[in-house]
């Protein structure tokens, strides 16, 4: 799915240094679960707070072909329009998914209108709106996401759900980081706390305030006293490099499309 704060070009920085012995694979803030598909993990727990991204995992575990179907019935009216009217078209339905009640349709809505969407952002402060057409769309009117390989991936996660051992939740990370025990791994992966506010939000109430920070640091000090592992993602900043100094902290480089720019990002781990 198109997320932000996606791992996937990541991943090569982040998993060397992941355990190599754990119990239970723990996600509290899964997004798109880049780092937990590459893992494919026999025991897992994956959450998050964001009810439309939770709803696209459950579909995809209990009803991939209702998204194959869906996704070609889009695909048949929709390469047919002008950039205008894929614009006009999508900024109408993205609206929509302000009054849509929680159901597979709207699931489906959310799902087509985040890959339509310039860097998948619909949600712009505490609202679903489309503000442009993704790149590739708008120039070449490709679309990944119609295309056969994207629906074999579909079929292949799917299988991967439900042959392994694992839950789904929609909760608060505290609760999820609750369930663990010693010898689990949890990798935490939250909304980044920056110096700056991005506009676009991953959840319509979300304040990363000093008081969410606090708290994440709280949780991490609360697993390390179970013997839980824990490693997190992180913005490199002053503050949080205060916050959790600690621990042990680790930079790495990477580049993000939005600002044109490379960043350092931190890992920060209790092992």
């Amino acid at each position: 799915m198109k997320w932000q704060g996606n791992k996937s070009k990541h991943l090569k920085k982040i998993l060397p240094e992941f355990p190599t012995e754990y119990n239970t694979y723990i996600e509290p803030f899964v997004g798109s679960g880049s780092v937990f598909l590459k893992l494919k993990p026999t025991k897992w727990i994956i959450n998050d707070i964001n009810n439309d991204n939770i709803n696209i995992w459950r579909l995809v575990k209990n009803d991939p072909n209702y998204i194959k179907t869906e996704f070609y019935k889009f695909k048949r009216h929709f390469l047919k329009k002008n950039n205008e009217e894929k614009k006009c078209y999508c900024r109408k339905k993205t609206d929509e998914l302000n009054t849509m009640i929680n159901s597979k349709q709207k699931t489906i809505l959310f799902m087509l209108m985040s890959y339509c969407a310039y860097l998948g952002n619909i949600l712009i402060r505490k609202k679903y709106y489309f503000q442009g057409l993704e790149m590739r769309v708008y120039i070449d009117n490709r679309c990944f996401f119609l295309e056969r390989s994207y629906f074999e991936n579909i079929m292949i996660i799917s299988k991967f759900l439900n042959s392994t051992k694992g839950k789904i939740y929609n909760h608060d990370y505290k609760k999820i980081t609750g369930m663990s025990k010693k010898g689990d791994f949890i990798y935490l992966d939250p909304p980044y706390v920056e110096d700056h506010d991005y506009g676009f939000k991953y959840n319509k109430n979300e304040n990363l305030n000093n008081k969410f920070i606090n708290e994440l640091k709280q949780e991490c000090d609360k697993l390390t006293k179970k013997k839980v592992k824990w490693l997190m993602t992180q913005a490199d900043n002053t503050k949080i490099r205060q916050i959790f100094s600690k621990y042990t902290i680790k930079t790495y480089h990477v580049y993000r499309k939005g600002s044109n720019s490379v960043k350092s990002e931190l890992i920060i781990k209790n092992f």
